[in-house]
């Protein structure tokens, strides 16, 4: 009988109505062999969302204190967690943080749903919340990915001018309107596969396909993307 894979998925912000807005979406992926596990920033000290560098910075230190004591007096990281997901779309620092304290695989959802929009072969752009994440995104692809534009895959970074925790609390036609118009930019300059690049996005795939443009396009979810990886990852290792 193929063994558990149990995945713990970090929301590094504070905001536990994004944390329990991610458990039905995610919840026909599982099964008998998956097990997920939910976190959420400390709500003292995290910032209720992230929304640039300094709040991506402050999420990933108070995150990681509170994950401290999984780690100690264990030489692979905790037993308790085959691997962990970090649900903020970014470079996020609590990825490379989690990597030096564990071997277990870790992955952040911004890494994993660009290798998800790399498989699928068509050029892809990303829809994200403030326009402060078009240069941060685009400086992470070149990071992670070694390249800006990925040899003209990659279109770019679309912005909705709303931050993560407005993706919630506006009015939901507001919002999918910005959605639906960041997402008609990035197919008029050729993407076909689109990242909802926020966790906070999560669910939200027909407002992205109303922006289609009436061509045909495929829409990456980043957290889902995410789960799916690693539990692949985790059985390969097995």
């Amino acid at each position: 009988m193929a063994k558990t894979v149990s995945i713990l998925i970090l929301n590094p912000n504070s905001s536990k109505s994004m944390t329990a807005a991610l458990e039905p979406i995610l919840a026909d992926l599982q099964h008998p062999g998956l097990a997920l596990h939910f976190h959420t920033g400390t709500a003292e000290l995290s910032p209720p969302s992230v929304d640039d560098w300094t709040t991506s910075v402050l999420s990933a230190a108070h995150t990681f204190e509170t994950l401290r004591p999984l780690f100690q007096d264990s030489q692979d990281g905790t037993r308790e967690y085959d691997a962990y997901l970090v649900a903020c779309f970014s470079d996020h620092p609590l990825v490379e943080m989690l990597r030096e304290q564990t071997t277990k695989p870790v992955l952040g959802i911004f890494e994993a749903s660009v290798m998800q929009a790399l498989a699928l072969g068509q050029p892809f752009g990303i829809v994200t919340t403030g326009r402060y994440w078009e240069r941060a995104l685009t400086a992470g692809v070149r990071r992670v990915f070694g390249s800006a534009d990925m040899n003209g895959i990659f279109v770019g970074v679309q912005s909705t001018g709303m931050t993560a925790r407005e993706l919630h609390e506006k009015d939901q036609g507001i919002v999918a309107e910005g959605i639906t118009a960041a997402t008609s930019t990035l197919v008029a300059r050729g993407a076909r596969t689109i990242i909802m690049g926020c966790a906070g996005m999560s669910g939200m795939e027909e407002a992205v396909r109303r922006g289609d443009n009436g061509v045909l396009i495929r829409v990456v979810d980043a957290v889902r993307g995410g789960v799916t990886a690693l539990e692949g990852l985790c059985r390969a290792q097995a």
